[in-house]
């Protein structure tokens, strides 16, 4: 039998380029035997919501896609430190989807990456007490600003890396940990008013509620440029 020409060995090289992780989990999977490989379902819960998974594992690569549910509102009065406020809330999206990879290295220990899907956008609500309510400067009766809606819009899919810890059996059940961060890029914050009409729709009001916006946006829009990823997940896998 002939030998391989090289021009060919070197095309089957060049199909997993990139980066060291990439070609750790490329040379994971091509040289993981049959025997190795297996599939599962999990119930996971944490900060990209409460829901089901499904994975793929091939040697030491698992292959994840999950779906979580997250319909909290967070407490946010104190980045919104505007004179007169009663209380203010940021609503998260309620759907988040994830699709990854994870290397194991040593046992229990692996690291992956993949990207996190997001529909919605972070939504903001601000109530007034009943008095004075000050914005961009100005200062406004209770009755004439009752209240802001709004939302921080930021990219829909973003890249997330994570650590991870887990039990070392892959078949039957298990428990694991994900620690990460996802790169969202910068919020950008877009509000209106509820109100006295012959108020809220003048340009002078307009132009101090865009004053308050861009200090509101510089102050809380950092905090949604990195989403923590942090999920406690029990598993059942076959194979």
């Amino acid at each position: 039998m002939n030998p391989e020409p090289v021009h060919s060995r070197r095309r089957r090289a060049r199909t997993c380029p990139g980066p060291l992780f990439a070609g750790a989990l490329c040379w994971a999977l091509f040289a993981a035997p049959a025997s190795s490989q297996g599939f599962g379902f999990a119930a996971r819960a944490g900060t990209t919501g409460v829901g089901p998974e499904a994975f793929f594992r091939a040697g030491s690569v698992v292959f994840r896609g999950s779906y979580g549910l997250l319909p909290i509102k967070i407490a946010a009065t104190r980045y919104f430190d505007i004179d007169g406020v009663e209380r203010a809330t940021i609503e998260l999206p309620s759907n988040w989807f994830t699709v990854g990879a994870d290397l194991t290295l040593g046992g229990v220990f692996r690291i992956g990456a993949g990207v996190l899907h997001k529909p919605g956008d972070f939504k903001a609500t601000v109530t007034f007490k009943s008095d004075s309510v000050t914005l961009g400067g100005l200062s406004y009766g209770p009755a004439d600003v009752t209240a802001l809606e709004g939302g921080y819009s930021s990219r829909a899919t973003a890249p997330f890396v994570l650590v991870g810890f887990g039990t070392r059996a892959p078949a039957g059940f298990g428990v694991s940990i994900d620690l990460g961060v996802a790169f969202a890029g910068d919020a950008a914050l877009s509000l209106s008013a509820q109100g006295r009409a012959a108020v809220i729709d003048t340009d002078e009001f307009r132009e101090a509620l865009d004053r308050e916006q861009k200090r509101v946006e510089d102050r809380a829009g950092k905090y949604l440029k990195y989403w923590p990823v942090a999920n406690v997940r029990l598993r059942f896998g076959f194979g």
